[in-house]
């Protein structure tokens, strides 16, 4: 199914991008419903003192945490009848100023509400950035704006109705039914399994195995935005549940195909950019999919430098995992994905 060929000018590719500098090191995997057509780990983990990056390593995932903790368990409480993709905001969160705000708004960026605030900054406690979320003004529906703001109020909502912390919740619900043994927030592991993340000036050091998000670290490492760490084993996991209508690698249910044909919807067909429940799809602007894959493909990256993407036409899931801001944060690394997605594309001819 893979040409081998090709195959080797993904390596040689990811190869160029560590010695121009563009990223340190990365792991990628191309999977299908039950099997790993190619994998490897090319660079390294950490550049000053040359480890080298592992199928193993641990990954600061970065907004991926949207998708992989967070819209599961909006979906799982959405299957089990307790929120409605219509539901106001305000009938969970009274004190919420926007009472046309809802759910939808939330997943599909189309709250209105702004891309980003420093909260760590602004010094605010976990219970002040809800507050202040809730008391946000804004108009829901003009066009997509994607904010870290929408998913951090989705993890306070999880918290809401569970009665269990984000990161507890997660781990019961998504990630053990997933078999996903190495996939958590404040992951506890030697150094040397993680993949570093950026030097940070004011302690004069590297991020490295702790979140590399400001507001996530202020958050306490838990945030519905960010936050989670993971392996390229247990993406493997997440992504063939993706491929398999919402069946774990034993076969038992994990979400209903229903639940799941409904996130891979386009909500925002006739605005700036296409949006499922938390997904984002193929968009004729600058995708970092690129032009070869499924028109139906949906993903997701992080700004670490992951990113996961599924094409349902040829029934392959892609991860690629790097850790682009260990070099600078002012990398293209979108042209880098959509490269790699490209060449990925033809080795599947």
């Amino acid at each position: 199914m893979l040409d081998s060929n090709r195959v080797a000018k993904i390596d040689r590719f990811l190869s160029v991008m560590i010695q121009e500098r563009q990223i340190p090191g990365a792991v990628y995997a191309i999977v299908t419903k039950n099997e790993t057509l190619a994998e490897n780990a090319i660079g390294y983990a950490h550049k000053d003192f040359k480890l080298p990056m592992r199928l193993d390593t641990l990954f600061d995932l970065a907004s991926l945490t949207k998708v992989c903790a967070t819209l599961p368990g909006i979906l799982l409480l959405m299957e089990e009848g307790v929120i409605d993709l219509d539901d106001p905001v305000k009938r969970f969160f009274p004190t919420a100023v926007n009472g046309e705000l809802t759910i939808k708004h939330l997943l599909t960026h189309t709250s209105g509400l702004p891309a980003h605030k420093p909260f760590y900054k602004m010094g605010l406690s976990k219970k002040q950035i809800l507050d202040y979320i809730l008391k946000c003004p804004s108009i829901p529906s003009e066009q997509v704006v994607y904010s870290d703001l929408n998913f951090i109020l989705l993890g306070f909502l999880i918290e809401e109705l569970s009665g269990l912390p984000l990161d507890k919740f997660s781990e019961e619900y998504v990630f053990k039914p997933l078999g996903m043994t190495e996939t958590g927030f404040n992951l506890q592991a030697a150094k040397e399994r993680f993949a570093s993340t950026e030097w940070i000036e004011e302690e004069q050091t590297y991020r490295w195995g702790e979140v590399h998000d400001e507001n996530a670290f202020h958050m306490g490492g838990v945030s519905g935005h960010a936050g989670l760490f993971s392996t390229l084993a247990d993406l493997k996991k997440y992504v063939q549940m993706w491929l398999n209508d919402g069946k774990t690698e034993t076969g038992a249910a994990f979400l209903a195909p229903a639940v799941m044909q409904a996130s891979r919807r386009n909500y925002t067909r006739h605005l700036n950019l296409n949006r499922g429940l938390g997904w984002q799809l193929v968009d004729d602007e600058y995708s970092p999919l690129g032009y070869l894959l499924s028109k139906d493909s949906y993903g997701h990256t992080g700004f670490t430098g992951t990113s996961i993407w599924i094409d349902p036409d040829r029934q392959i899931g892609v991860i690629l995992l790097t850790n682009r801001v260990h070099i600078s944060r002012a990398i293209n690394m979108n042209r880098v994905r959509r490269l790699f997605h490209n060449l990925v594309a033809m080795a599947m001819q």
